[in-house]
């Protein structure tokens, strides 16, 4: 009776065998759920983003309605010294007081846009955590203004009514570390990129690899996602001189082909 119950209660026990099968099981559920799981947050992120440019945009409309329709300064080499810009109040672009090298936060907060937004994280991609381009003012945003809406001058700025309701105004930023090197001063050219941060698996034969693409805001205030695929092809439309259709990110009221940049 004795030996029965023994026998009994090491039945009761996992074999090695058996564990090995339960480390198994477990390692495969972890390797189903993990890119799940980064689906999810890659999601999260990519809505974060999304949401920090329609307040922008949201910040830029407001302005233009109490400015006589009037876009903000693009911020082009600075800003004029009585008008800040959309993102900072810096005329003299060169110039900067800093802390730990890097500028002071009251330009940011002393720009056009963010007295009606009143958050610094509104401006920051929440995958944008280390500088990836030159200039000063990466330190305040992933967000640029399109380059071509203000002729790539500091020119005064053009009546938000001289464009048309998709024409791309705001986007997310380029990384240096994949072509060239953008420069973040607030505002740049259509060409001087569109980030990478979000779906992309890097490069191959300088081609994009994924789904990869970013955050716009357009000129009526609404946001769309704009895939890299798509990016490449709006910088091309115009290629050759023949008609090819309309950009959305060459938008100069006045300029030749909206301003459009050749490779």
């Amino acid at each position: 009776m004795l030996q029965t119950a023994t026998c009994q209660h090491r039945r009761r026990a996992f074999t090695l065998v058996e564990l090995l099968v339960v480390i198994g099981i477990i390692a495969l559920l972890i390797s189903i759920i993990m890119p799940a799981l980064g689906r999810v947050r890659d999601q999260a992120n990519r809505t974060k983003c999304m949401a920090n440019v329609r307040s922008i945009m949201q910040g830029i409309v407001m302005y233009s309605s109490e400015n006589k329709l009037t876009l903000p300064y693009s911020n082009w080499g600075g800003n004029p010294k009585v008008t800040p810009g959309w993102l900072f109040d810096n005329p003299d672009w060169g110039t900067w007081k800093t802390e730990g090298g890097e500028p002071l936060w009251s330009y940011l907060e002393e720009g056009a846009i963010y007295r009606y937004l009143r958050s610094r994280e509104i401006f920051k991609c929440p995958l944008h955590t280390q500088r990836q381009s030159q200039g000063a003012t990466e330190r305040f945003t992933s967000y640029l203004m399109n380059g071509s809406a203000c002729n790539y001058t500091a020119m005064p700025p053009f009546k938000i009514t001289r464009f048309k309701v998709t024409d791309i105004l705001i986007w997310e930023t380029g990384e240096s570390n994949l072509v060239g090197s953008p420069f973040n001063d607030g505002c740049s050219t259509p060409r001087e990129w569109l980030s990478e941060r979000h779906g992309a698996s890097g490069r191959k034969n300088g081609k994009v690899i994924g789904n990869g693409g970013a955050s716009i805001g357009c000129v009526d205030g609404h946001c769309e996602w704009f895939s890299y695929k798509d990016y490449e092809a709006d910088l091309n439309i115009l290629n050759g001189g023949g008609p090819g259709g309309t950009s959305r990110l060459f938008i100069s009221p006045t300029m030749s082909k909206g301003g459009w940049l050749p490779p």
